[in-house]
């Protein structure tokens, strides 16, 4: 039985590579009159190596932008950065079928949580421009918790906050240890998107997988028939 699923929110519910590529048009447009000749490609090109998906420490990402881009004059990192704490969160892109997803499970009565990385300001943003909030029992947020993923204790944190025993709780999200074997370890059943991160060897592959959210429907579907 399932009473609960819990999602990872950058790069499981939100496209991160498509909002870094929506960012950089923003981007483009607010800084064009300060960088030589660069084009809009160059920009998205330069912020999606440099964003790494999410993983790569923010000030790094800051100097990097500063330093990698042809600017007339380098900029001091912290316009950069507050340029990105301030328009990165508005360009976040759901995934394909997210809010049709959402509203399936939660028809089916099903409760619903995100659990993730980050900053408090930040992704509370991401989240609000989606205008998902609506679906959710919880939000839990590393920062605000003093807790991040893999460490088990965010995951009972957030099955404490939403009423859910481990066993009949999901969690979905596409980092193998992050999400997967974090989860697994707090014991909720881990389901994996695939296509975005590499299975680490040494570890067996989780049962359930998914390559996008549509899949989800239809896996939680057969679940409560009976027929997983």
């Amino acid at each position: 039985m399932i009473d609960a699923v819990l999602f990872d929110l950058d790069e499981t519910l939100i496209d991160r590579t498509a909002s870094v590529s929506r960012y950089a048009a923003l981007f483009h447009r607010d800084f064009a009159g300060h960088l030589r000749g660069a084009s809009v490609a160059d920009v998205e090109s330069t912020l999606v190596s440099l964003d790494e998906r999410g993983y790569r420490p923010r000030d790094e990402v800051y100097a990097g932008i500063a330093k990698w881009l042809r600017w007339h004059s380098e900029p001091d990192i912290s316009v950069v950065r507050d340029h990105w704490r301030a328009s990165f969160p508005a360009s976040a892109v759901g995934r394909a079928g997210l809010k049709e997803m959402l509203s399936e499970l939660t028809a089916w009565g099903i409760r619903l949580g995100i659990v993730t990385n980050g900053s408090v300001l930040g992704q509370s943003a991401k989240i609000a421009h989606l205008e998902i909030e609506k679906y959710f029992s919880i939000v839990v947020i590393s920062e605000a918790v003093a807790c991040k993923k893999p460490d088990v204790q965010i995951f009972r944190w957030a099955l404490d906050e939403i009423g859910s025993d481990a066993a009949a709780t999901w969690f979905v999200g596409d980092h193998p240890v992050n999400d997967i074997l974090g989860s697994g370890e707090a014991g909720l059943v881990p389901v994996w998107l695939e296509g975005i991160h590499p299975w680490p060897a040494g570890h067996p592959v989780p049962a359930r997988r998914i390559r996008t959210l549509h899949e989800l429907v239809g896996l939680v579907s057969r679940e409560r028939s009976g027929a997983v």
